[in-house]
């Protein structure tokens, strides 16, 4: 009898912080949901409502593959968000944003020149740029140095091919992690500073970049697009 009422406590505070961090329009779900819509319509006789007409069935296939991404995401942000008792006050959530704007690194670019915060924003946008670089330059020598033979059998293609997609996970995911570790802290507080300094009070009217926004990699290059990012709000300063 107590427990559902705190249960319902916990959902109200964590559905805000999930649906906050989902993105909508997100390039990388739309193409894919567009791509498992085409596949279908190409596949004649067969696949999903193939008995109705063509564009019906083509955007009837995409909104449903998106709904259902959509939500599994936002389940999954709610499941991995942050822990809340249920106890809390109904200000716990800005509290925990309070906290983040009391970083010393955030008084530490408050203290700087202009002069000095463009340098290292450009620096920053620099090694940036450099980490992923150099990340991606690893696991293409990694792909080269075991080549498949040309007489291989299907069964040994096959088994490569789900080598290379493993290797391609634990590659992401250590490039995730230095990310998270090195560069995404440092960057969202030079990205905030440089707004503050450039009188940029609308945030929603910026461009969304993931990796900065929530430290996710999305698309073919995250961490350089963030990094382009910052490096044009340095070249802003004046």
């Amino acid at each position: 009898m107590v427990r559902t009422p705190v249960v319902i406590r916990v959902l109200a505070r964590a559905t805000p912080v999930a649906w906050e961090q989902l993105p909508l329009a997100q390039p990388t779900r739309i193409a894919g949901c567009v791509t498992i819509a085409a596949l279908n319509i190409l596949w004649q006789g067969h696949g999903v409502l193939r008995d109705v007409p063509m564009p019906i069935r083509f955007f009837t296939v995409a909104v449903t593959c998106y709904v259902v991404t959509t939500l599994a995401e936002f389940l999954w942000l709610l499941v991995t968000g942050p822990r809340f008792t249920g106890f809390e006050s109904p200000t716990a959530v800005n509290g925990v944003a309070a906290t983040e704007t009391t970083d010393p690194l955030t008084s530490e670019l408050s203290a700087l020149d202009t002069a000095e915060l463009k340098i290292e924003a450009l620096q920053l946008a620099d090694e940036m740029k450099r980490f992923e670089a150099g990340s991606d330059r690893e696991f293409v020598k990694s792909l080269e140095s075991d080549p498949l033979p040309a007489a291989a059998s299907e069964a040994e293609k096959d088994e490569a091919l789900d080598l290379q997609s493993s290797e391609l996970m634990e590659h992401n995911l250590r490039t995730w992690r230095t990310y998270r570790e090195v560069f995404y802290r440092p960057a969202r507080a030079v990205r905030d500073e440089l707004r503050r300094r450039l009188g940029i009070r609308n945030v929603n009217g910026e461009p969304r970049i993931p990796a900065l926004d929530r430290a996710v990699m999305a698309g073919a290059k995250p961490i350089a697009q963030a990094a382009d990012y910052l490096a044009g709000l340095a070249r802003r300063l004046r």
